[in-house]
């Protein structure tokens, strides 16, 4: 759901199938989580983007992603790299569909979720998780904005190019400018 929307119990549970106690839990969960605002007797808005909000995941996915794909050059091996590949031709078949902004939110999670994985480091990958789990709200705005899913597929192509060759300088330079180019991204289009 987009920044600033607002949310209602009944309406997830008859979208989802399911029962409206699981769906309260996780938006309860969510709060805690600071993904959405409770607001008694009018509902749950999903929380809007703050600029200091953004800075600081930014800041911590600089550090946090740079060095995962520093590792995930050490340890990937060749019969690793199909999982990216599909993954990357999914988005690219988005991409050209124009199908919308959630299968390439999706992907784009499950491609970063693969380096960190490949990085070796579960502490380090539940860590990025997390903070993707964050910045989900940032990327449903970055990644409608016109030209930038093309533009992230392509920095994700040179980025798991780089891992495939081994060339840690390369990989973290790669995740450093995708993650630059995210931040020149949202903040033009907030």
């Amino acid at each position: 759901y987009a920044p600033g929307a607002y949310l209602n119990e009944v309406a997830i549970s008859r979208e989802l199938g399911i029962g409206r106690t699981p769906v309260h839990l996780a938006l309860h969960r969510l709060a805690k989580e600071g993904m959405v605002n409770v607001i008694p007797r009018k509902g749950v808005i999903v929380r809007p983007v703050s600029l200091d909000e953004v800075a600081q995941i930014i800041e911590a996915r600089l550090v946090n992603e740079t060095y995962c794909a520093t590792l995930a050059t050490r340890r990937v091996t060749r019969a690793d790299l199909e999982a990216p590949k599909a993954i990357l031709s999914r988005a690219q078949a988005e991409i050209d569909a124009g199908t919308g902004v959630e299968e390439l939110m999706r992907l784009d999670q499950a491609f970063h979720s693969w380096i960190a994985k490949m990085s070796g480091n579960p502490i380090l990958a539940e860590f990025l998780s997390n903070l993707q789990d964050r910045a989900a709200r940032f990327w449903f705005l970055s990644l409608s904005e016109g030209h930038h899913p093309q533009q992230v597929q392509r920095e994700h192509l040179d980025l798991l190019q780089a891992i495939a060759s081994k060339d840690e300088t390369q990989a973290a330079n790669m995740a450093r400018a995708h993650i630059e180019s995210f931040r020149n991204t949202i903040l033009r289009v907030l």
